[in-house]
């Protein structure tokens, strides 16, 4: 069950505010350079240097995290990691560094097992561990690889929605991502570990390889939820991210229409999947919807799958910096929000991967503040132009920043969508900042690229009055004919969608204009 438009949601159907930047993306090395395909890219705390998690390679099993240092990729891997399983989505995926790595020498690795090993004589292939290491006592670009220990497991039988994400939080505690093993319901079933973020202490003090936070939502919960549940209700957390406020940010990846992105204290918090996909249709006080979703788009503008980002610290990036900068598996083009503004103020950032490098697998940011794109092929400094050096060129942190600037001459537009079926009338709710007029028409196209055919709506609607912060409905009404049509296409096979465009005017002329696309199902049948 999905809904197509949710509160505080527009779609990237042409709604993106073009604000090409100057920003640039500087490669780390060469795509020869590496092993196999780069995954992820991280830093220990107040250290220059950038660490690369490659995903693996199929034939030896094997997978590495080299270093870059000054711009330059190092020869030697920092750790290659045995007995990785590469079927589907599997591999190694992150790792994370504890917060007092520069004494501890600590880290933790992410990955899916492919058999047996010394390390674990049960394991089944598919197996998904967190593993602690330590950093070589004589030389800091190496690891220690017998000093292995293994902290987590769990099996996974599913080759996808593995999730794969891991850091330390504000709070010190280790935060990462499990997909719901390809089954929705473990998304809903506390009692599993799958569909969920997860929050422990690794560092072994409990009854297990790691203890439980004691103030975990489910620590002393009855009922038989784990403990080291923390949020739960996700389809598969690919990727996310802690915001400079401390904020949780998770971009989940969607199964055929929506893609949507999470953020705020998600302590305790359902997301809602599988009963919703993106915002909920029915209001549930007990899910929580998403700050931000999109629709999933076919070629030539493919969006599939949303790849989580980072808030762009870098005080280089004019226009970037303290925006959400993150994109789609499917698209060249990088993507922003301002995450402290309802509806996200989505601006396109200018960014596209032009070079061939255009399978994005993830982002990643260093302790200098520096911001990273992780290609299937390299991985590349976000710069503030071309004559910046593939290093980054800060020293320290640079302070939290700002919130980005928002128009606020213009009324703000929040969208929420009420039709899920194909019926003769499509209602909007429309929600502006101010006093405003909305005006919207639409379209009902094909999805597929052959055959394309349009249904104009039958009729617009003009001059609808809105009173500030109040949901005003407004429906688009499909002519009878165009409607025998859509069901005719329907039964042809193809999808439909509807196109909306929507423009929200305040008395002084000010105008703010959103296009949105709803992804239509077959009518409901009766008693269904």
């Amino acid at each position: 069950m999905k809904r197509w438009l949710g509160i505080f949601c527009v779609t990237v159907f042409g709604l993106w505010a073009s604000s090409a930047s100057a920003a640039t993306l500087k490669p780390l090395a060469s795509s020869g350079d590496w092993t196999s395909e780069p995954i992820f890219a991280t830093a220990p705390p107040n250290d220059g240097r950038v660490f690369v998690v490659e995903r693996g390679n199929a034939a030896s099993h094997q997978a590495s995290i080299r270093i870059v240092e000054d711009g330059v990729i190092q020869t030697e891997p920092f750790l290659t990691v045995p007995n990785v399983d590469l079927t589907g989505e599997r591999g190694l995926l992150s790792m994370a560094f504890a917060p007092d790595y520069a004494t501890s020498g600590l880290f933790y690795v992410f990955w899916v097992a492919r058999e047996d090993d010394s390390l674990d004589s049960s394991t089944s292939a598919g197996d998904i561990r967190i593993v602690e290491f330590r950093r070589s006592e004589s030389n800091p670009d190496l690891a220690d690889p017998s000093s292995a220990r293994l902290v987590f497991k769990t099996p996974h039988s599913a080759t996808n929605h593995n999730g794969g994400w891991m850091a330390f939080g504000p709070d010190g505690n280790l935060y990462f991502t499990i997909g719901d093993n390809a089954a929705g319901s473990n998304a809903q079933d506390l009692t599993k570990i799958f569909g969920k973020v997860l929050r422990i202490d690794p560092a072994g003090a409990g009854p297990l390889d790691y203890s439980i936070p004691s103030d975990n939502p489910y620590a002393e919960s009855p009922g038989g939820a784990l403990p080291e549940v923390f949020t739960s209700g996700l389809r598969n957390p690919f990727r996310a991210s802690f915001a400079p406020d401390g904020d949780l940010v998770i971009g989940d990846v969607g199964q055929n229409t929506t893609e949507e992105i999470d953020v705020g204290d998600l302590a305790g918090k359902n997301m809602g999947w599988p009963t919703c996909e993106g915002f909920c249709d029915t209001p549930d006080p007990l899910l929580t919807d998403p700050f931000f979703e999109y629709a999933q788009q076919d070629p030539p503008d493919s969006l599939c799958a949303v790849l989580g980002g980072y808030v762009v610290r870098d005080p280089d990036l004019t226009g970037l910096t303290g925006r959400y900068l993150y994109g789609d598996l499917c698209n060249a083009g990088l993507r922003t929000l301002n995450l402290a503004v309802a509806g996200g103020d989505p601006v396109d950032p200018g960014i596209t991967l032009s070079d061939g490098a255009y399978s994005l697998r993830s982002f990643g940011e260093d302790s200098r503040g520096c911001t990273y794109v992780v290609t299937s092929q390299n991985v590349y400094r976000v710069a503030a132009g071309a004559s910046s050096p593939v290093a980054c060129p800060h020293s320290v942190p640079p302070p939290d920043p700002p919130v980005p600037p928002v128009d606020t001459t213009s009324p703000s537009v929040a969208l929420s969508g009420q039709a899920r079926f194909l019926r003769r009338t499509i209602a909007l709710y429309v929600k502006c900042s101010e006093d405003c007029t909305i005006n919207a028409r639409g379209s009902l196209n094909t999805r597929k690229r052959q055959g394309r055919k349009n249904y104009r709506f039958g009729y617009a609607k003009t001059g609808v009055p809105a009173t500030s912060n109040t949901w005003t409905k407004v429906e688009l009404t499909l002519a009878a004919s165009a409607l025998k049509n859509a069901r005719r296409t329907f039964r042809s096979g193809r999808s439909l969608y509807a196109l909306i465009d929507i423009t929200a005017s305040d008395p002084s002329g000010n105008s703010r204009r959103v296009k949105t696309r709803i992804n239509i199902r077959r009518a409901k049948p009766p008693g269904g």
